[in-house]
């Protein structure tokens, strides 16, 4: 099981913490017949296997995963094709949520921060709020109400499969979004400074995560993010994310599909209510 730090338990009761889930969060859940949601390496695979010939570089580009960059190039080749592998792969399936989702929904903090396209959170979270939940989307024109709002927010940074003109899912869809919607990054600097994040489901090579963090680590020099890992993860790894990025990386065992991360994560919820009933008997708010 994971040993979650009191800091990190403290925050996350104290409202203090954002959530932010990949595509290892999503993989969790299968459709009605068992298959599970595509990491970013088996989506980048599948649409390479709809090309008559792969070019060299676009293997090489994802054995070395330069996922954005093998986006821009299969993006290129596939043409309109692109956005129907996107449909058949996050949305056509129909995944249900899993243990996961029901954990990190529990949580009940104010902000998830979601990299992935699919709905799988955003509907048990809605589902269990009656429709209550906000999702905003980085090219929604309030989305500076996620910094400042007081009712629960779902995050969207790379946009959701029901518009999927506006994914990013490359490198010029990322230099476009940050020059398009600079307020949106602006958003989402404000929460990486303010708030202590939990990166649950990305891996430690994952673009978005040198993207959100380098920047904030050099400016502040602050070290007070966690990334759940499945061992091992190799000191100089560990290294590299708390020096570059301020990330602290908590291992778990991956067997039988990550079970331990979700009992892990059950077991983070029972340590924040815990923590939440001491802080309100005290009234240390």
């Amino acid at each position: 099981m994971i040993n979650w730090p009191q800091s990190l338990v403290d925050k996350i009761a104290r409202r203090d913490c954002v959530v932010l889930i990949g595509s290892g969060v999503s993989a969790n859940s299968q459709d009605d017949h068992g298959n599970r949601p595509p990491t970013w390496y088996e989506f980048l695979e599948k649409a390479k296997s709809e090309l008559d010939t792969c070019p060299r570089y676009v293997t090489q580009s994802i054995n070395s995963n330069k996922y954005l960059e093998s986006c821009e190039y299969l993006k290129n080749l596939l043409g309109n094709r692109w956005n129907e592998i996107i449909a058949e792969s996050f949305q056509s399936p129909g995944y249900k949520p899993a243990g996961i989702h029901r954990h990190i929904f529990n949580l009940d903090c104010r902000v998830v921060a979601s990299l992935n396209f699919d709905k799988i959170y955003d509907a048990y979270a809605s589902a269990q709020t009656q429709g209550t939940y906000i999702v905003k989307n980085y090219y929604d024109d309030d989305v500076a109400r996620v910094s400042s709002g007081i009712d629960r927010y779902l995050l969207k940074l790379h946009g959701s499969i029901d518009t999927p003109n506006k994914l990013i899912f490359s490198t010029t869809d990322y230099a476009r979004a940050r020059n398009k919607y600079h307020l949106f990054y602006r958003v989402l600097d404000a929460l990486v400074v303010t708030n202590t994040f939990l990166i649950i489901g990305c891996g430690v090579n994952d673009p978005d995560i040198q993207l959100i963090f380098e920047n904030y680590r050099y400016s502040y020099d602050l070290e007070n993010h966690f990334m759940v890992q499945a061992r091992p993860v190799k000191a100089p790894q560990k290294e590299l994310l708390l020096n570059s990025r301020g990330i602290n990386v908590l291992e778990y065992s991956s067997a039988n599909y990550h079970q331990e991360l979700t009992d892990s994560l059950k077991e983070l919820v029972s340590l924040v209510s815990d923590r939440r009933d001491d802080i309100a008997s005290h009234q240390n708010w």
